[in-house]
């Protein structure tokens, strides 16, 4: 069976058509994506910056408005999403479980902790002897005294849950079940890992429970400040090279007197040679991409973009933009897709510079269905289905 077309859209394409009425272009978009959903033909990957650009804190009365906007993206996605950009670097792809979030986080949140959170509560009640807090340090032992008290277990539990949300957990007995081996790690993780998953739970946990504010301007901002540093000390060893080469040239051109001696114009043919060489390594994306925290920061297959993007950068000789640096990690999702919307300047910046997998690019919203349709019909002519 042929594997759905997989997709990466831009946030604005998810702004637009949630704001799109009814009976227009973006409108009919939206629905044949979501039809093309429901039908398994496509299948839609949100990513930690789409989210939370999407989503982003407002005020209350907002509050409505931004809970629909998580609504609609779930309904688009469902629990499709891309991994957080340096995850990729550690091997991990496309997920089916709603994780976009970074994997640090999740293994912050494993059930495991809460069971541990849940043994020093109980064993530290003061009331208890110094045998009873023993025993009940144990594993086996606090099975059985969750088994024999679940009033108690709920009251005291209840009362010290540690986390601002995922509560319901905790109240409706999943966490007894997990606890009394009625239930498996996974399946506890997948449950408590929803608060922190879910575009609308996040919304509500993230920005309401613990009051913070959107993560994505100071994270686009190092991105952006770091591009901007590593683009000016480019630009200042090409400058170095290039006053160093003249300088060299300059020296093999003396004539007369001041000529130079065979060893000496030799050891400046070959320093020529090497400033050549120095030159294409440093403008050379393959050689960029090479770089072990290249890798560490997008995976094998993202690496190679990331440096040609840089590189492209340079060539346009433009001024960073804040938004440069999302819509480069956007870019780092392209390895991964079968088709993939952007930003259009930086959509055209690619496919200009024509970076790996930069035909994968779709350039307009209103392009979309017919790519997908396009590409359904190229893989079922390849596979003879």
């Amino acid at each position: 069976m042929m594997r759905p077309i997989r997709l990466h859209l831009d946030t604005s394409d998810y702004a637009i058509m949630y704001r799109a009425a009814p009976g227009t272009p973006e409108a009919h978009v939206r629905d044949e994506l979501t039809g093309m959903k429901e039908s398994g033909r496509i299948e839609i990957g949100m990513s930690y910056h789409v989210v939370f650009e999407l989503l982003q804190k407002a005020e209350p009365k907002f509050r409505d408005d931004r809970l629909a906007r998580a609504r609609f993206l779930t309904q688009l996605c469902g629990r499709n999403a891309f991994p957080y950009p340096s995850d990729l670097g550690r091997g991990y792809r496309f997920s089916t479980e709603g994780l976009w979030v970074p994997r640090i986080d999740l293994d912050d949140i494993d059930i495991e902790r809460l069971v541990r959170n849940a043994m020093e509560t109980i064993a530290h009640r003061p009331e208890l002897s110094r045998r009873e807090r023993r025993a009940l340090s144990k594993r086996s032992y606090f099975v059985e005294w969750v088994r024999s008290n679940p009033l108690e277990f709920r009251l005291l539990t209840g009362a010290q849950w540690p986390l601002l949300f995922g509560r319901e957990f905790e109240e409706n007995g999943d966490f007894r079940r997990y606890i009394l081996g009625e239930m498996t790690r996974s399946e506890a993780n997948k449950t408590v890992r929803f608060y922190i998953t879910d575009p609308e739970a996040v919304y509500e946990t993230w920005f309401e429970n613990y009051g913070r504010d959107n993560p994505v301007p100071e994270r686009r901002d190092q991105i952006a400040s770091k591009l901007v540093v590593m683009l000016n000390e480019l630009n200042v060893m090409l400058d170095e090279t290039a006053a160093l080469k003249t300088k060299t040239k300059k020296e093999l051109a003396t004539s007369g007197i001041n000529a130079l001696d065979v060893a000496d114009r030799e050891a400046l043919v070959k320093l020529g040679d090497d400033l050549e060489s120095f030159r294409a390594e440093i403008t050379s994306p393959e050689e960029l991409s090479k770089l072990p925290a290249w890798t560490v920061m997008a995976g094998d297959e993202a690496a190679p973009i990331a440096a040609q993007v840089f590189y492209a950068f340079h060539r346009e000789k433009r001024d960073i933009k804040r938004s440069d640096a999302i819509d480069l990690i956007h870019a780092m999702y392209l390895p991964h897709t079968d088709l993939w919307r952007g930003d259009k300047a930086f959509s055209n910046l690619l496919i200009k510079n024509r970076v790996n997998f930069h035909e994968r690019i779709v350039p307009t919203l209103l392009e979309l269905p017919r790519r997908i349709e396009t590409e359904i019909a190229r893989r079922e002519n390849h596979t003879g289905l």
